[in-house]
């Protein structure tokens, strides 16, 4: 045995006899460690205990309240809680508190767990949920807000008081609510009609309907998205249709591109020579019009390629990639593994693609005219129909019809 391997084992059977040694003190003991149950911090929680004798064993829950402050405590967590609360409602500490805007009464605080409830001596001027209703205020109006401030179970109170100030003469809020009040009557003295018109001005103040929003700013954004769409969805169309007239004319040269491989590998020329002869037979009708193929300038990317130095299993490979279609993946594959396993067998393996490639351009053709037959069905139904109503019409006239 190896020396790492005793310090591994050694080290295990100390852990096991460590671990066994502390289970032990800790559980044979004379003495157990008293169990320390921690209060919560607030609230209460509920607690489990085990009640063990030595015939029978019960769970036994309890409610375990967070600790009682004392009265000192109390006090500083009141003197806190009303810091909070005057921070809300007076936060420039000013001698005189001038409400112009509606309040946001805290009903908690957490700092303190207080709980707070409010009342106010004017509800309908200042509410107790902090809401400021000004209009109708003639003169400043004095509100004493009273806070029911609960911590654990002590109950104190406290009173803030307030100045809330009737609206500025002149104001928009004061126009405002005059011609609100003079809607209401108008409303009121018109109760048994079916409606009444409504004023174009109140006070200086100018009446209309809301606006729905801008139809016509609406509808050309909705334009503008679906022309954005439709140009989209047209780019993609186009090309998808490129896609598909680029595989449609690299499968339809497939099986010639074949068969011409294997004339020239059956006439003794080697694989590599063979498509060196197709690009430079290329070559030659490449400048004419109209003879741009692209299935050969993809030839000529392979020649290329093997001109410069690339071994032939990459170039082939990277032939197959470029096309990305079935049968010249498989034909590079075909090649590939010639190579690795030395030419023998390379002109059968050609013959055999060739009549696979000539049996899917004829399935191909098959397929393409029975869809070409689909499409020819509605416009002869179009024209028995046609044929049907001039046999018909001299027989309907001689009957009177």
């Amino acid at each position: 045995m190896e020396k790492k391997e005793k310090i591994l084992i050694a080290l295990i059977i100390s852990i096991v006899l460590g671990t066994a040694a502390v289970l032990w003190l800790r559980g044979g003991g004379e003495e157990k460690e008293r169990i320390w149950l921690a209060r919560p911090e607030s609230g209460t929680k509920r607690q489990s205990v085990s009640f063990v004798t030595e015939s029978s064993e019960e769970l036994f829950v309890f409610d375990l309240k967070a600790r009682k402050q004392t009265t000192e405590e109390l006090d500083a967590a009141y003197e806190e809680t009303l810091r909070c609360l005057e921070k809300v409602i007076n936060p420039e500490s000013k001698e005189k508190v001038m409400l112009t805007e509606s309040l946001s009464l805290p009903r908690y605080i957490e700092e303190t767990s207080a709980v707070i409830q409010w009342e106010s001596s004017e509800e309908e001027v200042l509410a107790k949920t902090g809401k400021l209703q000004r209009a109708g205020l003639s003169e400043e109006c004095e509100v004493f807000l009273r806070a029911r401030i609960t911590i654990e179970d002590e109950c104190r109170e406290h009173w803030f008081s307030v100045c809330v100030p009737p609206y500025e003469t002149g104001s928009s809020e004061a126009l405002f609510y005059r011609a609100g009040e003079e809607l209401k009557r108008m409303e009121k003295e018109t109760a048994g009609e079916e409606g009444f018109y409504l004023p174009e001005q109140i006070d200086g103040v100018t009446l209309g309907l809301p606006q729905k929003g801008n139809s016509t700013l609406g509808m050309a954004a909705v334009l503008v998205f679906l022309l954005f769409f439709v140009i989209a969805a047209a780019k993609r169309r186009e090309k998808e249709k490129k896609r598909q007239k680029r595989e449609e004319e690299f499968l339809a040269e497939y099986p010639q591109l074949i068969t011409k491989l294997t004339l020239y590998v059956g006439a003794g020329l080697s694989l590599r020579g063979a498509w060196e002869r197709l690009a430079a037979e290329y070559r030659k009708k490449a400048g004419l019009p109209g003879k741009q193929n692209p299935v050969y300038e993809e030839v000529l990317i392979l020649a290329g390629e093997l001109k410069n130095g690339k071994s032939e299993a990459g170039a082939y490979e990277a032939f197959g990639r470029r096309i990305g279609l079935k049968p010249y993946l498989r034909c590079a594959a075909l090649f590939v593994n010639r190579l690795q396993k030395g030419s023998g067998g390379l002109r059968e393996g050609l013959e055999n693609e060739v009549r696979l490639a000539w049996e899917m351009q004829r399935q191909k053709a098959e397929k393409l005219g029975e869809e070409a037959q689909t499409k020819l069905l509605f416009p002869m139904m179009g024209m028995l129909l046609l044929v049907l109503m001039i046999v018909m019409f001299p027989a309907f006239l001689n009957m009177g019809i």
